[in-house]
């Protein structure tokens, strides 16, 4: 399921950042859910998609938390969003290399500051804000959910 494996990525980043320097900020109000819309979603998808819902987990890190927001638009698009504070560069790398062994792994250039491909999902950092994008993750992955996953980004990029 795609917000399991979401969620897996999201610890993943939380344990990484436990071994960090401090931080902690919080996330705009606008929340994952203000970063694609229904309509964007759905042209991805190539199908309906239900209105999108939101929820916000905090994890807990040394002097801190990592503000997370997941919005799923039913169970095929979902769209991540958390805060990696003034380490969001090597936390992000840590991350990718912690990945960059997976058969379907790919640098993906410019979107955000840095982005990858790998285990169907498309992770984006910009600045301090960290993005999982995941189009259609029970359909087979791929080049053409790689490109879904990459347009959406691009647009969720643009209004961080």
């Amino acid at each position: 399921m795609n917000s399991v494996r979401s969620l897996m990525m999201i610890s993943a980043v939380a344990s990484i950042a436990m071994a960090s320097a401090p931080y902690g900020s919080a996330l705009t109000a606008s929340g994952a859910c203000g970063l694609i819309t229904r309509q964007e979603a759905a042209n991805a998808l190539g199908a309906a998609v239900p209105a999108g819902q939101e929820k916000q987990t905090d994890f807990a890190v040394k002097d801190g938390s990592i503000k997370t927001q997941m919005c799923s638009f039913g169970s095929e698009v979902l769209i991540s969003r958390f805060e990696l504070g003034p380490k969001a560069s090597a936390l992000f790398a840590q991350y990718r290399q912690s990945l960059v062994s997976s058969s379907d792994y790919q640098s993906e250039r410019g979107v955000g500051s840095e982005a990858f491909f790998a285990k169907g999902q498309l992770a984006v950092r910009k600045g301090n804000v960290g993005l999982i994008i995941d189009v259609g993750q029970n359909r087979g992955g791929g080049a053409k959910e790689r490109m879904k996953e990459r347009s959406l980004a691009l647009l969720a990029v643009a209004r961080l």
